[in-house]
């Protein structure tokens, strides 16, 4: 069975109970060499495709990143193996180190924490109207009976 027809074969048959994946047979070195030769390949052609100055923009990569995902996914079942596992997981470390490395958010702007002294003071505030309005509240239940 090819590996496409394999991979659309437990995408529609996911939910049967005799696909049951339990991780005991899994076939690390065929995980391995697919998750690379296969999905990794796959991926990089895509990210190549996208150009290497939008690497870095969500809206570029977000699909070839989720495809990647997808593919792992099924080679996992194949192969046997648990979704996510060590392998995969150091897959994916390698994915970031050789695509995502320079990404870094520059231009997002980190927002500082109020000052104590402003917290405090607003916390309080909004904390002493509570009383306020529960006697204005029973004021007015009080002038509403009384008429």
């Amino acid at each position: 069975m090819c590996v496409r027809n394999a991979l659309h074969y437990f995408a529609e048959s996911f939910q049967d109970e005799e696909n049951k994946i339990t991780g005991q047979n899994c076939d690390q070195e065929n995980l391995i060499w697919y998750s690379h030769g296969y999905c990794g390949e796959t991926f990089h052609q895509e990210m190549l495709s996208i150009g290497r100055d939008n690497w870095c923009v969500l809206e570029h990569v977000i699909r070839p990143y989720s495809n990647l995902t997808t593919c792992l996914e099924l080679v996992a079942k194949v192969t046997r193996c648990f979704f996510p596992n060590p392998d995969i997981q150091d897959f994916f470390i390698y994915i970031h180190s050789n695509f995502f490395q320079n990404c870094t958010n520059e231009h997002v702007q980190v927002l500082e924490d109020a000052p104590q002294g402003l917290v405090i003071g607003l916390t309080l505030l909004s904390v002493s109207f509570i009383p306020i309005l529960v006697y204005l509240v029973n004021l007015k239940f009080k002038m509403s009976t009384c008429d």
